[in-house]
């Protein structure tokens, strides 16, 4: 149905999603590859729909979903996903687990789910509390102790469930070199 290989990015906050996303990018490129980078729908939340709640998880779900079928038809060979459905679906679980929302939430939100539209692989970047507090630049609203490390158990117990070609990559003890050097292996392995 689309042309473009789409691998999506998703894990622990401060993992170093976004700035391997670039770095590979830039990689993929250089050997001729047309990449498109799909930016996290999280940078565009509205002001008035507040961080880390179920609304704002629909929101960006909506928006990830039309971002996603315009990419299919970008000339593309590679659409790069910042947190795409599969990282949704994991919010949506995860308020479900933490009692946030009720099953017939969940399942209605499942529901609006299109296969179709899910990413080729999927790239789990993880870090632990401590290095997620240090790269954010110290502990905030969302990145503090208990909210990472309650984060990364249900992410791991979401992510076995996960129906897709995939990897799971603790980048703590990674520099940014080797980690961007892995993925852009990862993916060429990868691709069709």
């Amino acid at each position: 149905m689309r042309k473009p290989f789409m691998v999506e990015f998703t894990g622990t906050p401060e993992a170093g999603k976004t700035t391997t996303i670039k770095n590979v990018s830039n990689k993929l490129v250089a050997i001729g590859y047309k990449v498109y980078v799909l930016q996290e729908s999280a940078e565009k939340l509205p002001q008035e729909i507040p961080k880390g709640t179920w609304n704002a998880n629909l929101w960006m779900h909506y928006q990830t979903i039309a971002e996603i079928l315009r990419a299919s038809y970008i000339d593309a060979d590679i659409i790069l996903i910042d947190r795409g459905l599969i990282d949704s679906n994991f919010y949506g679980k995860k308020f479900l687990w933490e009692k946030t929302i009720s099953e017939e939430q969940y399942k209605k939100f499942r529901e609006q789910f299109i296969d179709e539209l899910s990413p080729n692989f999927l790239i789990a970047l993880t870090v632990s509390p401590e290095t997620a507090i240090k790269r954010r630049g110290g502990a905030g609203h969302l990145v503090n102790e208990s909210y990472i490390r309650n984060y990364n158990e249900l992410f791991i117990r979401y992510y076995n469930e996960v129906n897709c070609r995939k990897t799971i990559i603790e980048t703590g003890e990674l520099d940014v070199y080797e980690m961007n050097d892995r993925i852009f292996k990862i993916i060429l392995e990868n691709l069709p």
